[in-house]
Protein backbone atom coordinates (compact mmCIF):
# COMPACT_ATOMS: atom_id res chain seq x y z
CA UNK A 1 0.00 0.00 0.00
CA UNK A 2 1.53 3.40 -1.00
CA UNK A 3 2.14 6.14 1.69
CA UNK A 4 -0.54 9.14 1.94
CA UNK A 5 0.96 12.06 0.62
CA UNK A 6 0.53 15.08 2.73
CA UNK A 7 0.12 18.76 1.51
CA UNK A 8 2.78 21.17 2.79
CA UNK A 9 1.71 24.95 2.62
CA UNK A 10 3.84 26.81 4.25
CA UNK A 11 8.04 27.00 4.73
CA UNK A 12 9.91 28.85 7.06
CA UNK A 13 13.76 28.55 7.30
CA UNK A 14 16.55 30.04 9.75
CA UNK A 15 20.08 29.38 8.85
CA UNK A 16 23.65 31.65 9.46
CA UNK A 17 24.64 33.19 5.56
CA UNK A 18 27.96 32.02 4.35
CA UNK A 19 30.88 33.86 6.44
CA UNK A 20 28.54 34.41 9.45
CA UNK A 21 30.31 34.10 13.15
CA UNK A 22 29.25 31.68 15.35
CA UNK A 23 26.83 33.10 18.02
CA UNK A 24 26.46 36.62 15.88
CA UNK A 25 24.49 35.91 13.04
CA UNK A 26 21.01 35.48 15.22
CA UNK A 27 19.57 38.22 16.94
CA UNK A 28 16.86 36.85 19.14
CA UNK A 29 15.72 40.33 20.34
CA UNK A 30 15.13 41.36 16.12
CA UNK A 31 14.15 37.96 15.04
CA UNK A 32 11.94 37.30 18.01
CA UNK A 33 10.94 40.32 19.88
CA UNK A 34 12.53 42.72 22.12
CA UNK A 35 11.51 40.58 25.68
CA UNK A 36 10.79 37.03 27.12
CA UNK A 37 13.20 35.37 25.12
CA UNK A 38 16.40 35.78 25.88
CA UNK A 39 16.62 32.37 28.08
CA UNK A 40 15.13 30.43 25.93
CA UNK A 41 18.34 27.71 24.55
CA UNK A 42 19.58 28.91 20.69
CA UNK A 43 17.76 25.69 19.20
CA UNK A 44 14.57 26.83 20.50
CA UNK A 45 15.01 29.83 19.35
CA UNK A 46 15.60 29.10 15.83
CA UNK A 47 12.60 26.65 16.35
CA UNK A 48 10.13 29.15 16.92
CA UNK A 49 11.59 32.10 14.42
CA UNK A 50 11.51 29.23 11.53
CA UNK A 51 7.99 28.10 12.53
CA UNK A 52 6.65 31.73 12.81
CA UNK A 53 7.97 32.07 8.71
CA UNK A 54 6.37 28.71 7.98
CA UNK A 55 2.75 30.38 9.33
CA UNK A 56 3.69 33.82 7.17
CA UNK A 57 4.28 31.36 4.18
CA UNK A 58 0.76 30.15 4.31
CA UNK A 59 0.68 27.72 7.04
CA UNK A 60 -1.93 29.00 8.67
CA UNK A 61 -2.57 27.00 11.92
CA UNK A 62 -5.87 29.09 12.81
CA UNK A 63 -7.81 27.84 10.19
CA UNK A 64 -8.41 24.39 12.84
CA UNK A 65 -9.20 24.60 16.53
CA UNK A 66 -5.91 24.59 18.66
CA UNK A 67 -7.14 21.20 19.78
CA UNK A 68 -6.43 20.09 16.14
CA UNK A 69 -3.02 21.20 16.16
CA UNK A 70 -0.27 18.80 16.55
CA UNK A 71 3.63 19.47 16.89
CA UNK A 72 6.32 16.58 15.67
CA UNK A 73 9.54 18.19 16.12
CA UNK A 74 13.83 17.19 15.57
CA UNK A 75 16.30 17.40 17.08
CA UNK A 76 19.58 15.53 17.75
CA UNK A 77 22.63 17.83 19.63
CA UNK A 78 21.42 21.06 19.54
CA UNK A 79 20.97 21.31 23.57
CA UNK A 80 24.66 19.70 23.79
CA UNK A 81 25.69 23.35 25.00
CA UNK A 82 22.88 23.67 27.44
CA UNK A 83 23.07 20.22 28.69
CA UNK A 84 27.42 20.65 29.53
CA UNK A 85 26.54 23.94 31.50
CA UNK A 86 24.15 22.44 33.44
CA UNK A 87 26.35 19.24 34.15
CA UNK A 88 28.90 21.23 34.69
CA UNK A 89 26.94 23.30 37.46
CA UNK A 90 25.71 20.51 39.31
CA UNK A 91 28.61 18.28 39.45
CA UNK A 92 31.76 20.81 39.84
CA UNK A 93 30.38 24.14 40.37
CA UNK A 94 27.98 23.88 43.43
CA UNK A 95 25.31 21.38 43.01
CA UNK A 96 21.57 21.82 41.53
CA UNK A 97 20.90 25.06 43.44
CA UNK A 98 22.93 27.14 41.42
CA UNK A 99 21.35 25.83 38.39
CA UNK A 100 19.63 29.09 36.44
CA UNK A 101 15.42 28.76 37.13
CA UNK A 102 14.91 30.50 33.34
CA UNK A 103 17.35 27.53 31.78
CA UNK A 104 16.70 24.42 34.04
CA UNK A 105 13.03 24.18 32.53
CA UNK A 106 14.65 22.92 29.51
CA UNK A 107 16.78 19.56 31.39
CA UNK A 108 15.58 17.56 28.12
CA UNK A 109 15.30 17.02 24.30
CA UNK A 110 11.30 16.97 24.36
CA UNK A 111 11.15 20.59 26.11
CA UNK A 112 12.30 21.87 22.46
CA UNK A 113 8.73 22.81 21.54
CA UNK A 114 7.63 24.08 24.88
CA UNK A 115 7.34 27.67 24.04
CA UNK A 116 6.82 27.18 20.05
CA UNK A 117 3.55 24.89 21.16
CA UNK A 118 2.40 28.02 23.35
CA UNK A 119 2.40 30.36 21.39
CA UNK A 120 1.19 28.50 17.96
CA UNK A 121 -1.36 27.07 20.46
CA UNK A 122 -0.33 23.50 19.17
CA UNK A 123 -2.57 21.80 21.47
CA UNK A 124 -3.48 18.43 20.18
CA UNK A 125 0.21 16.59 20.51
CA UNK A 126 3.64 17.63 20.70
CA UNK A 127 6.39 15.29 20.19
CA UNK A 128 9.86 15.73 19.39
CA UNK A 129 12.02 13.06 17.71
CA UNK A 130 15.88 12.74 18.18
CA UNK A 131 17.46 9.41 16.15
CA UNK A 132 20.45 10.57 14.80
CA UNK A 133 20.80 12.80 11.69
CA UNK A 134 17.17 10.82 10.20
CA UNK A 135 15.20 12.95 13.32
CA UNK A 136 13.84 15.17 10.30
CA UNK A 137 11.98 13.00 8.61
CA UNK A 138 10.79 10.16 11.23
CA UNK A 139 8.92 13.90 12.36
CA UNK A 140 6.96 13.89 8.77
CA UNK A 141 6.56 10.27 9.28
CA UNK A 142 5.13 10.00 12.81
CA UNK A 143 3.46 13.01 12.29
CA UNK A 144 1.81 12.18 8.64
CA UNK A 145 0.90 9.07 10.99
CA UNK A 146 -0.74 11.15 13.63
CA UNK A 147 -2.65 13.28 10.66
CA UNK A 148 -3.95 9.65 8.81
CA UNK A 149 -5.34 8.82 12.73
CA UNK A 150 -7.34 12.04 13.11
CA UNK A 151 -5.30 12.96 15.91
CA UNK A 152 -5.02 16.16 14.37
CA UNK A 153 -5.93 18.40 11.10
CA UNK A 154 -3.33 20.15 10.65
CA UNK A 155 0.92 20.02 11.35
CA UNK A 156 3.66 21.71 12.20
CA UNK A 157 7.16 19.70 11.32
CA UNK A 158 10.32 21.19 12.53
CA UNK A 159 13.82 20.57 12.97
CA UNK A 160 16.65 22.26 14.81
CA UNK A 161 20.14 22.12 15.88
CA UNK A 162 22.63 24.26 17.38
CA UNK A 163 26.37 24.35 17.30
CA UNK A 164 27.86 21.55 19.48
CA UNK A 165 30.21 22.49 21.79
CA UNK A 166 33.95 22.35 20.95
CA UNK A 167 33.38 22.43 16.97
CA UNK A 168 35.00 24.62 15.21
CA UNK A 169 33.67 27.91 13.89
CA UNK A 170 31.43 27.69 10.96
CA UNK A 171 31.37 23.65 11.08
CA UNK A 172 28.65 22.79 13.88
CA UNK A 173 24.73 22.98 12.14
CA UNK A 174 22.64 26.15 13.36
CA UNK A 175 19.70 27.31 12.28
CA UNK A 176 15.92 25.68 11.66
CA UNK A 177 13.84 24.09 9.23
CA UNK A 178 9.62 24.27 9.91
CA UNK A 179 6.72 23.30 7.79
CA UNK A 180 3.47 23.10 8.11
CA UNK A 181 1.41 19.74 6.98
CA UNK A 182 -2.54 19.08 6.36
CA UNK A 183 -4.45 16.94 3.90
CA UNK A 184 -4.31 18.21 0.67
CA UNK A 185 -8.00 18.12 0.10
CA UNK A 186 -8.32 20.46 3.26
CA UNK A 187 -5.90 22.79 2.09
CA UNK A 188 -7.44 23.24 -1.47
CA UNK A 189 -11.15 24.08 0.13
CA UNK A 190 -8.94 27.06 1.76
CA UNK A 191 -7.91 28.33 -1.04
CA UNK A 192 -4.10 27.64 0.15
CA UNK A 193 -0.92 27.18 -1.92
CA UNK A 194 0.57 24.03 -1.99
CA UNK A 195 4.22 23.87 -1.66
CA UNK A 196 4.15 19.95 -2.79
CA UNK A 197 3.36 17.14 -0.85
CA UNK A 198 5.72 14.67 0.67
CA UNK A 199 5.31 11.23 2.74
CA UNK A 200 7.93 9.40 4.72
CA UNK A 201 8.81 6.08 5.96
CA UNK A 202 11.95 5.34 8.45
CA UNK A 203 13.97 1.96 9.24
CA UNK A 204 16.25 0.09 11.58
CA UNK A 205 18.55 -2.28 11.62
CA UNK A 206 20.76 -2.82 14.45
CA UNK A 207 25.04 -2.34 14.08
CA UNK A 208 26.63 -5.34 13.35
CA UNK A 209 23.88 -7.05 11.52
CA UNK A 210 23.42 -7.19 7.86
CA UNK A 211 21.33 -5.78 6.30
CA UNK A 212 17.92 -7.78 5.55
CA UNK A 213 16.89 -8.64 2.17
CA UNK A 214 14.04 -6.78 0.38
CA UNK A 215 13.70 -4.46 3.48
CA UNK A 216 14.99 -1.50 1.66
CA UNK A 217 13.41 -2.19 -1.85
CA UNK A 218 10.23 -2.53 0.40
CA UNK A 219 10.30 0.85 1.46
CA UNK A 220 11.27 2.36 -1.97
CA UNK A 221 8.42 0.25 -3.56
CA UNK A 222 5.73 1.72 -0.96
CA UNK A 223 6.65 5.62 -1.46
CA UNK A 224 6.85 4.99 -5.18
CA UNK A 225 4.09 2.07 -5.76
CA UNK A 226 1.75 4.75 -7.52
CA UNK A 227 3.93 6.72 -9.83
CA UNK A 228 3.93 6.82 -13.23
CA UNK A 229 7.33 9.08 -13.63
CA UNK A 230 11.02 9.14 -13.40
CA UNK A 231 12.10 9.95 -9.79
CA UNK A 232 15.38 12.13 -8.63
CA UNK A 233 17.48 10.36 -6.07
CA UNK A 234 18.91 12.07 -3.56
CA UNK A 235 21.12 11.00 -0.58
CA UNK A 236 22.05 12.62 3.12
CA UNK A 237 24.55 10.14 4.55
CA UNK A 238 27.18 10.00 6.55
CA UNK A 239 29.44 7.86 4.33
CA UNK A 240 29.21 4.94 6.80
CA UNK A 241 29.30 1.36 5.34
CA UNK A 242 25.71 0.90 6.51
CA UNK A 243 24.79 4.76 4.87
CA UNK A 244 27.12 3.27 1.58
CA UNK A 245 24.93 -0.14 1.43
CA UNK A 246 21.30 1.25 2.12
CA UNK A 247 22.05 3.87 -0.74
CA UNK A 248 23.10 1.44 -3.26
CA UNK A 249 19.90 -0.47 -2.11
CA UNK A 250 17.95 2.51 -2.82
CA UNK A 251 19.66 3.46 -5.94
CA UNK A 252 18.86 -0.12 -7.70
CA UNK A 253 15.06 0.43 -6.47
CA UNK A 254 14.61 3.81 -7.95
CA UNK A 255 16.71 3.01 -11.09
CA UNK A 256 18.73 5.46 -10.70
CA UNK A 257 21.83 7.16 -9.12
CA UNK A 258 21.56 8.97 -6.75
CA UNK A 259 23.27 12.72 -5.67
CA UNK A 260 24.91 12.26 -2.13
CA UNK A 261 24.95 15.57 0.08
CA UNK A 262 27.53 15.31 3.37
CA UNK A 263 25.20 14.98 6.38
CA UNK A 264 26.12 17.23 9.32
CA UNK A 265 26.51 16.63 12.84
CA UNK A 266 22.36 16.33 13.88
CA UNK A 267 19.42 16.10 11.69
CA UNK A 268 19.70 19.57 9.67
CA UNK A 269 21.02 18.52 6.88
CA UNK A 270 18.17 16.17 6.26
CA UNK A 271 15.51 18.48 7.04
CA UNK A 272 16.96 21.55 4.50
CA UNK A 273 17.50 18.93 1.94
CA UNK A 274 13.71 17.92 2.04
CA UNK A 275 12.78 21.74 2.31
CA UNK A 276 15.15 22.51 -0.77
CA UNK A 277 12.98 20.05 -2.79
CA UNK A 278 10.14 21.55 -1.87
CA UNK A 279 11.22 24.56 -2.83
CA UNK A 280 12.95 23.87 -6.23
CA UNK A 281 11.94 23.35 -9.47
CA UNK A 282 8.95 20.93 -10.43
CA UNK A 283 9.56 17.22 -10.33
CA UNK A 284 9.31 14.06 -8.05
CA UNK A 285 11.94 13.48 -5.72
CA UNK A 286 13.11 10.68 -3.03
CA UNK A 287 15.55 11.79 -0.55
CA UNK A 288 17.27 9.36 1.83
CA UNK A 289 18.91 10.00 5.35
CA UNK A 290 21.16 7.59 6.87
CA UNK A 291 23.46 6.63 9.82
CA UNK A 292 26.13 4.56 10.67
CA UNK A 293 23.73 3.83 14.16
CA UNK A 294 21.66 1.54 11.70
CA UNK A 295 18.97 4.29 10.87
CA UNK A 296 17.85 5.28 7.57
CA UNK A 297 14.68 7.22 6.46
CA UNK A 298 12.94 8.02 3.26
CA UNK A 299 11.48 10.94 1.82
CA UNK A 300 9.06 11.35 -1.59
CA UNK A 301 8.55 14.59 -2.36
CA UNK A 302 6.09 15.79 -4.98
CA UNK A 303 5.61 19.27 -7.16
CA UNK A 304 3.85 20.42 -9.78
CA UNK A 305 3.46 23.69 -11.48
CA UNK A 306 -0.15 25.35 -10.88
CA UNK A 307 -2.16 27.10 -8.91
CA UNK A 308 -1.43 25.81 -5.82
CA UNK A 309 2.58 25.67 -6.48
CA UNK A 310 5.17 28.56 -6.91
CA UNK A 311 9.08 27.89 -6.30
CA UNK A 312 10.36 29.97 -3.60
CA UNK A 313 12.81 29.95 -1.19
CA UNK A 314 11.52 28.88 2.01
CA UNK A 315 10.16 31.79 3.79
CA UNK A 316 12.63 33.74 6.66
CA UNK A 317 10.67 35.05 9.95
CA UNK A 318 9.86 39.02 9.81
CA UNK A 319 11.96 40.88 11.77
CA UNK A 320 10.89 42.49 14.79
CA UNK A 321 11.06 46.35 15.76
CA UNK A 322 13.04 46.47 18.81
CA UNK A 323 12.02 49.23 21.14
Amino acid sequence: MSATQWAVTGIGAVAPEAGAEDGAWFDHRVRLGPRGYKYLPAAAQYLLAAARGALDDGGRCEAVPPERRGAALALNGGFAELFDTMDRQVAVEGGAAGLSPATAPYFAVSLLGSRLTAELALKAFALTLATPRVAALEAVEAGGRALAAGRCDTLVVGAAEHRLPGAPAGRGEQGAIAMTLEPRAAAEARGARVRGTVAARSLFVPPGRELPVGLVPGAVRRLLSDLDTAVEVHHVTDGSPFASAVGAEVDRAAGTTGRVIPAGAGCLAGAQALAGMLTGPPGTRLLLTATGEGHAALALVRTAPGPYRNSEKPHTSQKRETH
